[in-house]
């Protein structure tokens, strides 16, 4: 039963160490790209960090997302958002960033009045109506992207107790490198960032580590067998072949479990099965190209220190007694 969960012979010998440069350099690149598109052009935040209204209604009639985008276009909310619920056609989330000024508690209320008088009371049923005001939005924006850097630190702090110098820079390095990589998919789709997307990092964040363990613990292994006599290196590099096909039927059992999701659901567990989607992906590559080969030169990194201070003097070798 064993050798078909093997879904890669573990005899292969692939170079991925060799072949880092071309991916580093690429990540590299898009990170710089990505960082600078945030800077200028930044998320589009949802509701939740900018204020607005949720409105769940629903007709007596069958309608199209389109007819009811159209309405609320005549009301002069051209940039709300409309989703339909179910297959009935009947059902529609209709979400618009109306900012108003705090003290106009009628703002709510206008928007449903005038969504009523536009359609009539008899053809149409608001089911729901919610309202974030924009400094409670700005409020939790702040709240959830200070819970996500604790979250990175405190998963930096456990990295670093459960590896070595040698190994804790390059898990670091992916794991921020994954959590900037599914932001900028967020930027690039246009898709809103609210607090699911928050959830979406720290499970990508959480994966991405995890990817990267499996492979580190079997390094670790491997060093100890070898009693460290072969390079780490090839080391590693031998070690992401032999966990090669845990590591794609384990991505590819979570990619068939999440892509239901993308086609059975809307809105925002949409858009967090989506990024998982491209978080998995990101994060089998960021332990292949990134975590893994950094390790190689932080080993370097610490040779060429450790020889530097011998050469200074500073640690003179043991002569044996004449």
């Amino acid at each position: 039963m064993q050798k078909y969960l093997h879904l890669i012979p573990n005899n292969l010998s692939i170079d991925f160490i060799g072949k880092f440069k071309y991916f580093m350099i690429f990540s590299i690149v898009t990170l710089i790209v990505i960082v600078g598109a945030l800077w200028t052009h930044g998320l589009n935040y949802g509701i939740d960090f900018t204020g607005g209204t949720v409105m769940r209604v629903k007709f007596t009639q069958g309608q199209s997302a389109e007819k009811v985008r159209k309405i609320m276009e005549e009301l002069g909310e051209a940039d709300a958002s409309v989703v339909g619920l179910g297959d009935t056609h009947q059902e529609f989330m209709i979400t618009s960033r109306v900012v108003k000024n705090e003290k106009e508690h009628s703002g709510v209320q206008t928007i449903n009045a005038r969504f009523l008088a536009k359609v009539g009371a008899s053809e149409v049923l608001i089911q729901s109506v919610d309202t974030v005001g924009p400094k409670v939005g700005a409020e939790l924006k702040t709240a959830a992207l200070r819970s996500l850097f604790y979250s990175v630190i405190l998963i930096t702090i456990y990295i670093w107790l459960r590896f070595d110098i040698r190994f804790a820079p390059g898990a670091t390095i992916a794991m921020v490198h994954d959590i900037v990589m599914a932001t900028g998919f967020y930027m690039l789709t246009g898709r809103e960032f609210t607090i699911t997307a928050i959830a979406a990092l720290l499970t990508i964040a959480g994966y991405s580590v995890n990817d990267t363990i499996v492979v580190y613990d079997r390094v670790r292994e491997m060093l100890k067998q070898s009693g460290s006599n072969m390079p780490l290196a090839t080391t590693i590099n031998k070690a992401i072949n032999l966990t090669l096909s845990r590591t794609v039927l384990t991505s590819l059992v979570t990619f068939i479990s999440v892509v239901p999701i993308i086609f059975l659901c809307k809105g925002e567990i949409q858009s967090f099965a989506i990024a998982m989607c491209f978080g998995i992906f990101v994060g089998t590559y960021s332990t292949v190209y990134i975590a893994s080969p950094f390790t190689v030169y932080v080993e370097k990194f610490l040779e060429a220190r450790s020889g530097k201070t011998r050469a200074n003097g500073r640690q003179l070798p043991k002569t044996a007694p004449v």
